[in-house]
């Protein structure tokens, strides 16, 4: 098995009672490559963990529900928890993705250099006409 990267100390951080494991972890593993983090981008980090374990109390609520309820109706319907933590996570992702990306530089993504390729490659084509 690999090993685990070397993430902040978790007790550097006086994290809420409420966030959840998955929550520090994300939280630890944004902190480690910006260790740097401060101000509105900080925010929008405790945020994601916010999301995260929101979600993650959302799951527990689905699935003790057997991810069904009633509807109006009386009609079985999927749990409206799904969705909230579908919803919730998405957030989430949305942050860390925006937060981790200004990590890397745009020239080490990979899409980014395949786009580079294609670019250089239509512009040969077109002056070799």
């Amino acid at each position: 098995m690999p090993n685990a990267p070397d993430l902040p100390d978790e007790d550097a951080y006086d994290f809420p009672e409420h966030w959840t494991e998955a929550a520090r972890d994300a939280f630890l593993v944004v902190m480690e490559a910006r260790p740097n983090l401060a101000g509105a981008e900080y925010a929008a980090l405790a945020e994601a963990a916010n999301l995260i374990s929101t979600a993650d109390g959302l799951d527990v609520v689905a699935r003790e529900a057997a991810f069904m309820s009633l509807g109006s109706s009386g009609q079985p319907v999927l749990h409206p928890a799904v969705a909230a933590s579908t919803t919730a996570r998405a957030a989430a992702a949305t942050i860390l993705a925006r937060l981790t990306v200004s990590a890397v530089p745009l020239s080490a993504t990979p899409s980014a250099s395949r786009a580079s390729r294609a670019a250089t490659a239509r512009w040969s084509r077109e002056r070799a006409k």
